[in-house]
């Protein structure tokens, strides 16, 4: 069942281990906050206009540490925030970024004020946290990371779950991007 399961450095100063399952699924462990920044920023070099990512995991968790290295990533011109309050924010760059925060919705219906259907169709990728209401209304393609402490109390574990070929794709991208961080 399982793939690959290797420990891989990131930035140098810890080590992750990272499995990748036969279903593609992606799990790391990160030991501290640096390492989970560290991994979004990886990502955000993979990313492309169009993706679609659902992020979970409770209160603290990491999410919005994840997002702020995906806009590192992304050659954002700011980094990210949460958007608790404010619900949508973008993030200017070569490929803009949306960062969605939907924890104070209660369902679909309150979901049209935000337009959705009109931020996936600009050339800009979208990260949404405490995304089940929107799951209702948005392609069936998407990568679900869930977020989870770990036994130590920064430590988390990962977990990319994909739904679609594009997203076995990142998947596996961004296996061999921490593999090649580990051989530097």
């Amino acid at each position: 069942m399982l793939l690959l399961s290797k420990k891989y450095g990131m930035m140098g100063c810890c080590l992750v281990r990272v499995e990748k399952t036969y279903d593609d699924t992606v799990r790391i462990w990160s030991e501290n906050p640096a390492d989970t920044e560290e991994l979004g920023v990886v990502l955000g070099g993979i990313l492309q206009p169009g993706d679609l990512f659902f992020l979970s995991g409770e209160l603290g968790s990491g999410k919005t540490l994840f997002v702020r290295g995906l806009t590192q990533g992304m050659n954002s011109e700011e980094l990210a925030t949460s958007p608790t309050f404010a619900l949508v924010h973008r993030y200017e760059g070569p490929l803009p970024l949306y960062h969605l925060d939907l924890y104070r919705l209660s369902g679909p219906e309150e979901l049209e004020p935000l337009a959705l259907e009109e931020l996936l169709e600009e050339e800009a990728a979208l990260v949404i946290e405490w995304g089940e209401p929107a799951k209702e209304v948005l392609p069936s393609t998407y990568m679900q990371v869930e977020f989870r402490r770990g036994e130590a109390e920064n430590q988390r574990l990962i977990t990319f779950l994909p739904s679609g070929e594009r997203y076995r794709v990142i998947n596996h991208l961004l296996a061999e991007e921490l593999k090649k961080q580990a051989q530097r």
